[in-house]
């Protein structure tokens, strides 16, 4: 079987791969950046295409020839729905047998990303194809980062969000795992979408005080500004996701998660006390 993974150089790309080349699938990775083919090939790529996945050229050689595609959008790059239709139409032309898409969480109109990826959604549903959704909640790898700088080191929290709505947070490990078991399956997730989530919704300051009663620090919390980026696409994404998250809670349960992969996700107390045990 062979498999094409988008924005393979992503997080959740970076997960799945690995565990896909792990059941001997074949993967065709696709990535903008030449310097990342031998980061990929190493994570278990068995071919990288080099360019830009929004260009016609390039969506035609990606799906050309493989049997399932799992679309994961990278990060604030515009462009996304146009890119995404016309991947789903090439999908259809080469006899894709299962199209799976990373969306997200509970799409939100007011934000940008989760707009873009409903109108996904929305285009591969009403597709011929067989597909499934999968939604997950927030990275606890991208909310709570490790290493120099981070709460796990200062015991201060920074962020550009207020910090006391409660959110589900998954970890990336799930997150591929359950992605990687829906290609691998049949038709049983055909036509269907799948919430990845944990049965924790708590606040990012009860969170990060976790993080701090289980190393001993003082949670000192830092707002700063929205981050300045060069793209006007990008500067409306973030100040809209300031907005939102920072007042409205953004919770769920694990019951999707739980029935796809027959045990409960990682929890945050798992992932925090993973963290320390690997110091």
């Amino acid at each position: 079987m062979k498999v094409l993974v988008t924005a393979s150089f992503c997080h959740i790309g970076q997960k799945v791969i690995p565990l896909l080349a792990a059941n001997n699938v074949d993967v065709r990775a696709v990535d903008p950046d030449p310097k990342n083919t031998a980061p990929l090939k190493k994570l278990g790529a068995k071919e990288v295409i080099v360019g830009d996945i929004r260009r016609d050229e390039i969506i035609d050689k990606a799906v050309a020839g493989v049997d399932k595609v799992l679309l994961i959008l990278p990060d604030a790059l515009s462009g996304m729905v146009p890119m995404a239709t016309r991947l789903i139409e090439a999908a259809k032309k080469n006899n894709v047998t299962h199209f799976v898409f990373s969306s997200c969480l509970n799409t939100v109109m007011e934000l940008i990303q989760h707009w873009e990826k409903y109108e996904i959604e929305d285009e591969l549903m009403g597709s011929t194809l067989n597909y499934t959704i999968t939604k997950p909640s927030g990275y606890m790898e991208g909310h709570f980062p490790t290493g120099p700088g981070s709460v796990f080191e200062t015991g201060v929290l920074t962020s550009f969000m207020k910090v006391d709505q409660p959110s589900n947070l998954i970890s990336l490990d799930d997150i591929a795992a359950a992605n990687v078991k829906v290609l691998l399956s049949d038709d049983e997730y055909y036509a269907c979408s799948l919430d990845l989530c944990t049965n924790d919704n708590r606040t990012t300051r009860e969170y990060a005080q976790e993080i701090c009663d289980k190393t001993n620090q003082t949670l000192k919390v830092n707002m700063i500004p929205i981050p300045d980026f060069p793209s006007v696409h990008a500067n409306d994404q973030f100040g809209r996701i300031a907005a939102y998250h920072g007042n409205h809670p953004y919770k769920e349960n694990p019951l999707d998660f739980n029935a796809v992969m027959e045990r409960p996700a990682k929890s945050f107390s798992q992932y925090v006390d993973d963290v320390l045990a690997s110091k």
